[in-house]
């Protein structure tokens, strides 16, 4: 018997996090897929976006400092 943990993630950078060592800052959802941001100790955030309807386009980008305070000054 296998187990997954589907707290891990690679990051369209190639990073290995794991979700569930993260704090949830924003949680969005629709019926088509969902959008949250987590925080990681590190201080950095991770967007993960999620389809429901096709799983292989899931996404999950890693924001660098910069582009951090692009977000807070919109």
């Amino acid at each position: 018997m296998t187990i997954v943990n589907t707290d891990l993630i690679v990051t369209t950078c190639g990073r290995e996090l794991d979700l569930s060592t993260t704090e949830l800052v924003i949680e969005r959802a629709n019926s088509l897929f969902s959008y949250n941001i987590h925080k990681l100790k590190s201080g950095e955030y991770v967007i993960v976006e999620k389809f429901f309807a096709n799983p292989f386009n899931n996404r999950y980008i890693l924001l660098n400092d910069e582009q951090i305070e692009v977000l807070k000054n919109l």
